[in-house]
């Protein structure tokens, strides 16, 4: 074999490994945005309107937490009346996170009683607690 065609051969290998890179990123990228994938759900921020209709639920959470979101997705798909305060957006949401003293999100409120985090079963078991006392 001649030192061009050497050259040759090594280009052609390297340009094949270079594609075969890249389709191996895109492919890994493609399977992160098809796991991370939530379809979007409508925020129901507490207002002064909202909260006089006096929601079962006030969540304080974040629009990035994927546990907010799991907790969104639930009070719409069970038809749970609810608002929510952003704690990095609401100076409300912030002042009500800090005096709970919470160190998870999101934090949920139902009736007199906290969650932090979001426990289906807790939320349930809460949410009769609340329906039978009113």
């Amino acid at each position: 074999m001649s030192y061009n065609q050497f050259q040759r051969h090594n280009t052609a290998v390297s340009k094949k490994r270079r594609l075969s890179g890249v389709i191996v990123l895109l492919i890994v990228f493609a399977a992160l945005v098809f796991i991370n994938y939530r379809p979007s759900i409508d925020r129901v921020h507490c207002t002064d309107e909202i909260l006089s209709t006096q929601p079962e639920v006030i969540m304080l959470g974040t629009w990035w937490c994927r546990y907010c979101y799991q907790a969104r997705r639930y009070f719409t798909d069970h038809n749970i009346n609810y608002c929510e305060y952003d704690i990095e957006s609401s100076a409300e949401g912030e002042r009500l996170y800090n005096k709970l003293n919470a160190r998870a999100i999101p934090v949920l409120l139902v009736d007199e009683y906290v969650i932090s985090g979001f426990d289906e079963a807790r939320l349930e078991q809460l949410l009769d607690k609340a329906r039978q006392a009113s």
